[in-house]
């Protein structure tokens, strides 16, 4: 039997995939459970530059994370809920999209297209942004599963219309997305930004939306706020960095006060993942640029790691 080349297996050793898994650009012959695709895109930001470099930077510190490193895939074992996650789930790194320059529209067919090759594969995608604007192409990819609710965590609506005549920002992905005929219900989680105007609010609830603040989860947990949620049936979730508290997610371009708390949104994911079938998630607005030591990109690689492990779980895949 041929000795693993990375024994030891170190984080300082080896390629930055995302949890050491290994690459695999080529999407028409992937053959895995889970594909992480990074898009380093951030012409959408209106503030603080930078978030293309968080795919990049993700990989890095999530390789602390090694367990499929030159090994059998043998999960990871949660100690609160003395159970092992994602034991035997195979995983793949399928690269970036390939990013060019301010061309929303060629960017947005290159992000949707690769995504639809994944699922076309039969694998779970796993979109690692980049600015919150490649949601709304995100979303497009996911039409053979429509009718598709969306659970949308963040400190903002991301409901403009437009800004100076620009449609396809990072304010408005969620507007554009519940305009997509085969979107249905949209829960809004976590909103506490300054900014977030009547109008908005009240035209995201006229369009069906539900918005839960941030004193609102706090005020009722996330246990009742889980109960209060619509049925969900097919299931996209979106989750901005930025509605975690910039205490402990630093690295954003828009950080926003007194966000929620990590124990928080993952009780929120885990009962996503129970009451639905999430098919894809998008993670977005690291931004390393303006991060502390890596703290944001850390936290993000730990919470998809735990999204991943509830989502498969709910499924009966890979828990014991």
């Amino acid at each position: 039997m041929t000795e693993p080349r990375y024994a030891a297996n170190l984080p300082s050793v080896g390629l930055c995939t995302f949890f050491r898994s290994p690459p695999h650009e080529d999407l028409a012959t992937l053959d895995t459970d889970i594909a992480f695709l990074g898009i380093p895109y951030d012409c959408g930001i209106g503030f603080r530059p930078g978030t293309r470099f968080g795919p990049r930077d993700m990989r890095t510190m999530s390789v602390r994370y090694s367990a499929w490193g030159g090994h059998k895939p043998n999960g990871y074992w949660d100690v609160n809920q003395r159970k092992r996650f994602l034991k035997g789930v195979r995983m793949a790194d399928c690269g970036d999209v390939d990013i060019a320059y301010y061309d929303f529209e060629t960017n947005r067919r290159n992000i949707t297209s690769s995504i639809e090759r994944i699922l076309d594969r039969g694998a779970f995608p796993v979109l690692i942004g980049g600015d919150h604007s490649v949601t709304f192409p995100n979303v497009c990819a996911f039409s053979r599963f429509g009718p598709l609710d969306i659970v949308h965590i963040d400190a903002h609506m991301d409901w403009r219309d437009e800004i100076g005549g620009v449609k396809f920002a990072n304010a408005s992905p969620l507007r554009r997305s519940k305009e997509l005929p085969f979107v249905r219900n949209m829960v809004h989680l976590g909103i506490r930004d300054v900014r977030t105007s009547d109008d908005q609010i009240a035209d995201a609830e006229a369009a069906g939306a539900m918005v839960f603040t941030r004193e609102a989860i706090r005020e009722l947990g996330p246990d009742a706020v889980l109960e209060r949620f619509p049925k969900l049936g097919n299931t996209f979730v979106t989750i901005d960095i930025d509605g975690l508290c910039p205490s402990i997610a630093p690295g954003t371009g828009s950080p926003t006060a007194d966000g929620l708390l990590y124990h928080e949104v993952r009780k929120i994911l885990q009962g996503v993942a129970a009451r639905s079938n999430i098919v894809g998630f998008d993670l977005v607005e690291v931004n390393p640029m303006v991060d502390e030591h890596g703290r944001t990109s850390l936290l993000a690689s730990t919470l998809i790691l735990e999204f991943l492990g509830a989502i498969f779980a709910s499924r009966g895949i890979g828990v014991e």
